[in-house]
């Protein structure tokens, strides 16, 4: 066996701002421990052995991303793992199962993270607020449903979960009942209704348009002091929706930017 540091070869993907391919992960495995070709190939395949990494096909290419076969750790309080699977979670940590599918929120991608690194910060680290604790919440765009069943298993009592593609629909219901979150989680095939809905926590991992476009109708469904949590943006992007949001009465209490991508956790002014 070639000695490696498989934290170190591990850092090399996650820390990639763009995807990486079979080849391109090796060359970059190769010059960071000064292997050969050879030998850096035999380190890829060992991960992916040890189900660390796999290949997945997108657009016609194959690209090697993290492996979410097993448990992976996302923040510190949040794991993803597929059903099935043995937990490894500690008394204070927090599983999320995801069955493998088209629909996004499975993990891989930085704004998922970001939203769940805000999610963990508001439940776990900030003090959270009474008003929050077994309110309500909406996730509009809920993809695998990750953050509406996060948003569940850290302590709102129930999510409105909006979803258009017919296909995430079907994922999200099929990741609800996994996670045993049916009479918490509504999933609703169907654009949001802001009639008679009072959220305390909204979450949206959309597109810059689509987060402005949305911001009266977020601005009318969060209750004094509700929280939102709006990632979807890249880095650059970040300035115009901040004071986009400013404009509509939220004040920023957290940034995080990963890979060219950015989240922000804010609060509507009273």
């Amino acid at each position: 066996m070639i000695p490696f540091d498989r934290d170190r070869a591990l850092e090399i993907l996650n820390n990639a701002t763009a995807r990486l391919t079979a080849r391109a992960y090796i060359r970059e495995i190769s010059r960071e421990f000064d292997l050969t070709p050879f030998q850096a190939k035999k380190v890829l395949t060992s991960l992916v052995a040890r189900q660390d990494v796999a290949y997945q096909d997108l657009y016609g290419s194959t690209y090697v991303m993290e492996s979410f076969s097993k448990p992976v750790r996302i923040t510190d309080r949040f794991f993803i793992l597929p059903p099935g699977i043995e937990s490894i979670a500690g008394p204070n940590d927090i599983d999320i199962r995801i069955s493998a599918g088209i629909s996004f929120g499975t993990g891989h991608h930085p704004t998922t993270r970001l939203c769940l690194a805000a999610l963990d910060r508001l439940f776990f680290s900030t003090g959270l607020p009474g008003h929050l604790q077994g309110g309500k919440a909406g996730d509009i765009g809920t993809g695998s449903g990750v953050l509406a069943m996060a948003a569940c298993l850290a302590g709102m009592s129930q999510c409105m979960a909006w979803e258009t593609d017919p296909n995430a629909v079907c994922e999200a219901c099929r990741n609800v009942a996994a996670n045993g979150l049916e009479n918490r989680v509504n999933v609703i095939h169907g654009i949001m209704s802001t009639q008679d809905l009072k959220l305390s926590l909204v979450m949206a991992n959309l597109r810059f348009p689509t987060l402005k476009q949305l911001a009266s109708d977020i601005c009318s469904i969060l209750v004094p002091n509700g929280h939102l949590i709006l990632s979807g943006v890249r880095a650059w992007e970040m300035d115009n929706l901040k004071t986009h949001y400013r404009a509509m009465g939220f004040s920023i209490d957290w940034e995080r930017e990963a890979k060219q991508w950015g989240a922000l956790a804010l609060t509507k002014k009273p």
